[in-house]
């Protein structure tokens, strides 16, 4: 197990290499496609995570900036203050945060919300991020020898290891819906 993650790595099968179970995993086609598909859409999941995981910590805070105002304009007696909303935009927001409410509800209660989930989705956001900045930097073009070598570093393992475990349990997942 993976402290810093809490993840779990497995093998099925016992090899004498980290190289040789990493690539013993990419042979299977179901591994193969989960995992191009994460790295398809890594700039997306990592844009996503962001935006929900602020949106999830500053939903309170939001929640509250809106009631407040409402009660300040109420206390105001009516009276607008210049750019302020009207008490019409302020039902429309009202409603409309009204009707996101069983989504927000739905997100909350989800996996997706979990601490660790959370944790795990910033720390491959962040490092989706940091990689792709490298990679516009440098202009990163890997070759079959460079990616064989790229293949012996630990870092690279660990952390295709992880993207191999959770394309495994993704594909497991969708073949059973």
């Amino acid at each position: 197990m993976d402290a810093t993650l809490g993840v779990v790595m497995t093998s099925t099968e016992p090899t004498s290499r980290p190289l040789d179970a990493v690539t013993q995993r990419l042979d299977d086609p179901a591994v193969a496609a989960s995992l191009v598909t994460l790295l398809d859409n890594a700039e997306l999941l990592s844009t996503l995570v962001l935006g929900l995981s602020g949106m999830v910590e500053r939903s309170e805070s939001i929640m509250d900036s809106v009631a407040e105002s409402i009660h300040d304009f109420r206390d105001a007696g009516g009276a607008r203050p210049e750019g302020a909303p009207s008490l019409a935009e302020l039902g429309q927001v009202a409603r409309e945060l009204a009707d996101a409410a069983p989504l927000l509800q739905a997100v909350l209660d989800s996996a997706m919300a979990k601490p660790e989930t959370v944790e795990l989705l910033s720390l491959v956001s962040e490092a989706a991020t940091e990689g792709a900045a490298r990679a516009r930097a440098t202009g990163a073009q890997v070759g079959p020898v460079a990616l064989m070598r790229a293949l012996r570093e630990d870092d690279v393992q660990r952390g295709l290891g992880l993207v191999i475990e959770i394309s495994r349990a993704l594909g497991g997942k969708l073949r059973t819906t």
